[in-house]
């Protein structure tokens, strides 16, 4: 069974560049209405203290070189997600858009969330 019940907390903590996949859809803080698509993510460790991205983006020809430590502003960042379910403790993976759907707390699984397209007839 797909039904499930998930809790969520508004996604506010800071993003860094190394945390962009492909497919993701960002800003930066100081343009955050020029959104970017991450195409592709290549890592480049030059010490301990310096790791530098490549990123591949969707519409431009030259790749954008940037510290992996870099604020970004997330638009779309979906992630799959692992959660227990609070009663079952069976773990049910679940998909989610972060900066919109917000960062998992808990879920309760489809065998004992409250199913809410069930109808009663003849009442």
């Amino acid at each position: 069974m797909s039904n499930y019940a998930v809790v969520t907390l508004s996604f506010t903590r800071p993003v860094y560049a190394h945390e962009l996949r492909p497919g993701d859809l960002f800003a930066f803080p100081d343009a955050p209405h020029t959104p970017l698509t991450v195409a592709g993510v290549e890592k480049t460790v030059v010490s301990p203290e310096l790791t530098l991205l490549a990123l591949t983006l969707h519409g431009r020809t030259e790749q954008l070189h940037l510290p992996a430590g870099t604020p970004v502003h997330p638009l779309h960042m979906v992630r799959t997600v692992s959660l227990p379910c609070l009663l079952c403790r069976k773990p049910q993976d679940v998909e989610l858009d972060l900066p919109h759907d917000g960062e998992p707390l808990s879920l309760v699984c489809g065998d004992h969330a409250l199913k809410t397209d069930q109808t009663t007839e003849g009442e």
